[in-house]
């Protein structure tokens, strides 16, 4: 699909605006949608840093209008708000560069060119991601009604709308009230050549020869981390667990360990650098993800890349990375007592550990990798193209 103009519609990207999911996503879209032959136009925030604003084929768009404190019930009105703002602002340049032949959106970021694109505008594709605020719990549910309601809009006037993986197909259709013919199964991928280079080692405060088990997220409710924790003062103490990630439930994390008597046995870095995190998924001898709902959930895959075995909750798209048996176990979300048992049986199994994450490795380059999944994308832009011609 060489020469065709595609511009990227998203907020945030990896390293400019954080470690996400999300980030790393966009970063590995446009690095290989560039690697396509298409000419990329990525339309994003102002780093609030200021830095990397001479970024080659980047508009940065300023983002912040209201100066919401970054608290947990300001960034939901944060992104009610601003981040809705903020997609009107960037949808008015596009059009005013009138450049594009395909227009790909990250969730309400397609809000502002949906409602703002007329008929003769490029399409757009419209990705979803986790749809966290179809998902969160009722009040939290109510409160993302504006959000909610602009991606819905986006999905409506979208030519397509991805589905991140094979078991969300019926969620995102349901949840974003389109016809099932809109969405495309185009499931989230790894960038195996940055899983692969040399990583240095690092060992972040762990104790040599630890069994070291990981945990990778923000530190939220949703996450099910508090799950966890109850989890693991149900097994015996011969594991080191770390737990990488930040957000507004540390100090309660902190508390429960403590009361657990797991602080000997634990570790929260917070925030690391990606060399740190990529060698604390090569040290780890299992990967834990205790989340209640998911989208299709980056950090498990860059787990299974890494070769390694997972216990995790059957939620979002994680059931289509993990075959329960084969290259992990998955247990039912908030049942800390399922979540103990499934970890105490993969490490009892230490011997077995090594043949799931084969073949989790396996799976992610039969099925999730990047090199892949670019040319499904390449295939849908054309199918739209000529669908609008």
């Amino acid at each position: 699909m060489p020469d065709v103009k595609v511009a990227l519609l998203s907020r945030a990207i990896f390293p400019l605006h954080g470690y996400g999911g999300l980030e790393r996503h966009v970063a590995a879209l446009e690095k290989y949608l560039r690697l396509e032959g298409c000419d990329v136009t990525l339309y994003t925030a102002l780093p609030a840093s200021g830095a990397g604003t001479g970024r080659e084929g980047t508009v940065f768009v300023p983002y912040r209008m209201i100066p919401w404190p970054r608290r947990w019930g300001f960034a939901i009105l944060d992104r009610d708000t601003n981040y809705l703002a903020w997609s009107l602002r960037a949808a008015r340049r596009l059009l005013s560069d009138d450049r594009a032949d395909v227009v790909q959106a990250d969730g309400g970021a397609g809000f502002g060119y949906a409602l703002l694109a007329g008929a003769k505008s490029a399409p757009l594709i419209l990705h979803p991601h986790g749809m966290e605020e179809f998902h969160a719990p009722k009040l939290k549910r109510t409160l993302y009604l504006p959000l909610r309601s602009a991606t819905r809009l986006a999905a409506r006037r979208a030519a397509r709308v991805l589905a991140p993986d094979a078991s969300m197909k019926n969620d995102v259709s349901r949840n974003l009230g389109i016809d099932d013919s809109k969405v495309a199964l185009v499931p989230n991928a790894i960038d195996l050549s940055e899983i692969d280079r040399k990583i240095p080692p690092s060992d972040l405060g762990i104790p040599p020869g630890s069994r070291v088990l990981l945990s990778v997220g923000r530190l939220e409710s949703n996450k099910g981390f508090s799950f966890l924790v109850r989890a693991l003062s149900r097994i015996p103490k011969d594991f080191f667990w770390v737990l990488v990630g930040d957000g507004p439930q540390r100090a309660a994390l902190l508390a429960e360990i403590e009361r657990e008597g797991l602080r000997a046995h634990t570790r929260l870095p917070g925030n690391v650098t990606d060399d740190e995190l990529h060698a604390l998924y090569e040290r780890c001898e299992l990967f834990v993800h205790p989340t209640l709902y998911e989208g299709s959930s980056m950090v498990t895959l860059e787990a299974m890349a890494h070769r390694k075995a997972v216990v995790a909750t059957r939620v979002g798209g994680i059931p289509d990375k993990i075959v329960d048996g084969e290259n992990g176990l998955l247990v039912l979300p908030g049942d800390a007592g399922a979540l103990a048992h499934a970890i105490g049986e993969a490490l009892g199994r230490g011997d077995r550990l090594a043949t799931w994450g084969a073949k989790s490795r396996a799976l992610v380059e039969t099925r999730f990798a990047w090199s892949l999944r670019v040319k499904e994308l390449a295939r849908l832009y054309e199918e739209v193209l000529r669908s609008q011609g």
